[in-house]
């Protein structure tokens, strides 16, 4: 380290410079080959380009539901966790992005989402089962906080407005019950119950229309709907044993869940279309749904353990389709 200072800024001929300039190369050149020859002999030549490149994004855990929200039109958010508990996400309203990761927290199981006002917010269940959550602000992840409680399942987070500050997330409680946090300027109320009893290994589901709804799966399988602090559970038919999905579109609520064929189902909450109609597709674990205007973006895991799309439109009934697009790998 010494020399190669004296060696550029010496003012003597050029071709003594050129000819140190060459002495320092060959010597380069005989320590990297030596380098290569020793990696070869211990049968470790592969080793240094994968050191060098950036690993690839892990895949999403086999039979863990994803997540999603919705930042405007077209611009939707994917999330999902890998085997290691590491949360991801990327655009998938359109071209699928590349996968990023959330922070450098773990969770346990599916992650809930929302967008509002320029952040992305996710929650879910920690290693130690309480609810944590992380917010991204300027583009930029901040650190994983728990905000306590003791879960049994993947969340459902909702943006309720009309200030930004104001949003609720839901969880199923160890008692088997719907619990909730509100948010609001003055920050986080306790935690309380909204009653129910879940179906084990599923979560609420929650979407904003006029007030809250939560959608759930009961014991027997069968789904519930409640206006949260408004009126209790009620029947809303179709079966299932994963966790469901709730978003709304303009004017209506609508719900989405694996059936027990483990295909996909949809049921729009109006009068003039009752009961739950066939999506198709394969999938493996519980579903997520976000809606922008009259489109919907409904994402499940497939047979491979890859999350697919599937784009609804809304703009007259029965609604029409993309079908099943796969968005990771």
């Amino acid at each position: 380290m010494y020399l190669m200072p004296s060696i550029w800024n010496r003012s003597g001929p050029k071709g003594t410079a050129a000819s140190a300039r060459t002495r320092i190369r060959t010597r380069i050149g005989r320590l990297t080959c030596g380098l290569a020859a020793s990696l070869t002999a211990l049968g470790l030549a592969a080793v240094l380009p994968a050191a060098v490149a950036s690993a690839a994004p892990p895949p999403p855990a086999a039979g863990v539901a994803p997540g999603a929200a919705a930042e405007s039109a077209g611009l939707i958010d994917l999330f999902y966790t890998a085997a290691d508990g590491t949360v991801w996400t990327l655009t998938a309203g359109g071209t699928p992005g590349t996968p990023t990761q959330v922070g450098t927290g773990k969770v346990i199981g599916g992650v809930s989402a929302f967008s509002a006002a320029g952040a992305l917010v996710v929650f879910g269940e920690g290693t130690d089962h309480q609810l944590w959550w992380a917010t991204r602000v300027h583009g930029a992840w901040g650190a994983w906080t728990s905000l306590g409680g003791n879960l049994s399942s993947k969340p459902g987070a909702v943006f309720r407005g009309p200030s930004s500050a104001d949003y609720s997330v839901f969880v199923r409680g160890t008692d088997g019950a719907v619990w909730a946090r509100d948010h609001s300027a003055a920050g986080w109320g306790a935690w309380h119950s909204i009653g129910g009893r879940l179906l084990a290994g599923t979560g609420p589901s929650a979407a904003f229309l006029g007030g809250t709804f939560v959608l759930v799966v009961g014991t027997n399988k069968e789904l519930f709907i409640a206006h949260a602090g408004v009126t209790g559970f009620s029947a809303a038919g179709g079966q299932t044993t994963t966790s469901p999905a709730l978003t709304a579109i303009t004017g209506a609520l609508v719900g989405f869940a694996r059936g027990t064929d483990n295909a996909a189902y949809f049921h729009r909450f109006l009068s003039t279309s009752p009961g739950w109609h066939l999506m198709g597709g394969n999938l493996t674990a519980g579903l997520a749904a976000v809606a922008a205007g009259s489109t919907t973006y409904t994402f499940g895991l497939g047979t491979d353990s890859q999350v697919y799309r599937n784009i609804g439109t809304w703009t007259a009934y029965p609604p029409t389709f993309s079908g099943w697009v796969k968005v990771t790998g």
